[in-house]
């Protein structure tokens, strides 16, 4: 009997234990969850969702990253070119084909009929055309039908920053339309309705400017100037490189010798025409000099 109860008592007492530990560890976990509580609605969103936060901060840091350096968006280009030609008609010509082709404009044009070498008039034709930028290169390409190419140069101007800086500055001035319109529809005195509508006509004229302005550079960037500048003459020039032969190098000296001499012979010949009539006029005196001399000379 003694021992019944002995094992009953050790039976309660593990049960006590086993009840308070039970107890113990539920009021810790109520604890946890109550420091763990979010202290804001998007901490409850994050840890709802932690997969998307952690998304929407990691395209934060890459937003926010250095990025690559990139070319200018806004560059003015204009090109330079010189060309020679020996007809001076056709090559006009095929410049207006090669215009109309690229859907190119002239926005100036001069041509001079008074250059004159050894009695002889040669043209000189100043052109500015102004090409698409897609264009450009295809155009420049197939100017080589023109004539011979003597001279070439080109120049690129970054106005990306003065582009954005006007950009801005018609943003602002546009905010400030908008808020002089509101106060004049409020405005109820005359004085502050005159004062409005002045300010109002100055920032109306500072915005038509900025348009302006952008208009203006949008045009220069999208369609790029090309000088050209067409001399005719009697001779292409031909011009040596390092890489020009011998045999090419002789042949060249000898059509330029036969050139030459050819053309201090009729130089010559048109320079005896023009002083014909004073050889002439110097030969009768002579003559006539020489016949009174000799006259004078038998007399004596």
């Amino acid at each position: 009997m003694k021992g019944l109860k002995r094992s009953a008592s050790i039976l309660m007492s593990i049960l006590l234990v086993f009840l308070f530990v039970t107890g113990c560890s539920g009021s810790k976990s109520e604890v946890d969850l109550g420091s763990s509580a979010p202290s804001s609605p998007q901490e409850a969103v994050n840890e709802e969702y932690p997969s998307e936060a952690g998304t929407a901060a990691d395209m934060d840091s890459i937003g926010k990253g250095p990025t690559s350096p990139l070319e200018p968006e806004k560059v003015i280009t204009t090109i330079y070119l010189d060309f020679e030609t020996t007809g001076f008609e056709e090559t006009n010509d095929e410049l207006n084909k090669l215009i109309e082709k690229y859907k190119a404009y002239v926005e100036y044009s001069n041509i001079s009929y008074n250059n004159y070498y050894s009695g002889k008039s040669y043209r000189y034709g100043e052109f500015s055309v102004r090409v698409p930028k897609d264009s450009i290169t295809s155009f420049k390409t197939e100017l080589n039908i023109l004539g011979n190419l003597t001279s070439e140069s080109t120049n690129k101007q970054d106005v990306t920053k003065q582009y954005t800086d006007t950009d801005s500055r018609l943003k602002v001035v546009e905010t400030k339309e908008e808020r002089l319109l509101a106060l004049l529809e409020k405005a109820e005195k005359m004085e502050d309705i005159i004062a409005l509508e002045n300010q109002l006509s100055e920032v109306i004229y500072e915005k038509e400017n900025l348009k302006s302005s952008l208009i203006t550079l949008d045009d220069k960037v999208d369609f790029t100037t090309v000088y050209i500048n067409i001399q005719e003459v009697e001779r292409l020039s031909t011009a040596e490189t390092i890489e020009t032969t011998f045999a090419t190098k002789l042949a060249n000296a000898f059509n330029n010798s036969l050139f030459n001499f050819k053309y201090t012979l009729e130089n010559l010949i048109i320079a005896l025409i023009y002083s014909l009539p004073f050889l002439i006029i110097m030969a009768v005196v002579v003559a006539v000099g020489v016949k009174v001399y000799r006259k004078y000379k038998k007399d004596k």
